[in-house]
């Protein structure tokens, strides 16, 4: 999976790498595998599960199209021999009606779930990236890149350079600290404070 944008680096810092030998080894980089970080991260995995749920809740109403479609296609089938012509002529256009409305709204839910993918993995990617620069601060790195599973930058690295464990560390640990950060849902003032625990209003002393 691609991350475009995660870590950005200009040619200046490529040029000082490649001009200058003894600059290079000086500047600790390191690299992340970011698809990896979406599969182990709990934040990732809580991503990954959002998009499962949208794309099932999107294939559920497919699913009742196309049963539909299918069952009228079996109407008209059996009531070939019994139709007039007219009603089959009906029968025909009413499912061919049927059968354009259900590849618009094909096409629609579709484009929903990209648009879904492309919003939650920005969210994840944003967050991914302040995991990247926390460490790479605290452990002095001057340059991370993105290891690509498909023509990525990194064709060669030393596993020390790897930094994807401590990403998805830094990243469940942001993670719980946003969580323990967020306040309580405050009481209602108006709630009744006798009432009963299924809701119920509680009884006058």
């Amino acid at each position: 999976m691609r991350r475009q944008g995660m870590v950005v680096w200009s040619v200046a810092v490529l040029g000082v790498m490649l001009s200058g030998p003894a600059i290079a080894e000086e500047m600790k980089i390191g690299y992340v595998d970011a698809q990896e970080v979406l599969d182990r991260s709990k934040p990732g995995k809580v991503s990954k599960e959002q998009l499962e749920q949208y794309v099932k809740s999107r294939q559920q109403i497919i699913d009742v199209d196309e049963e539909e479609i299918k069952q009228l296609e079996e109407e008209l089938k059996k009531q070939q021999g019994v139709l007039s012509a007219d009603a089959q002529k009906e029968k025909q256009e009413s499912l061919q009606r049927k059968y354009l409305t259900y590849q618009k709204r094909a096409g629609e839910l579709t484009k929903e779930v990209q648009d879904k993918r492309t919003e939650v993995l920005k969210d994840f990617n944003r967050r991914m990236v302040q995991a990247v620069q926390q460490v790479a601060k605290r452990s002095g790195y001057a340059v991370v890149f993105d290891k690509e599973n498909e023509g990525g930058v990194v064709l060669f690295a030393k596993e020390q350079m790897n930094l994807t464990d401590q990403v998805v560390a830094e990243l469940d640990r942001m993670s719980a600290a946003e969580g323990a950060a967020t306040p309580a849902p405050k009481a209602d003032p108006n709630a009744n404070p006798k009432a009963n625990p299924d809701g119920s209003p509680g009884k006058s002393p």
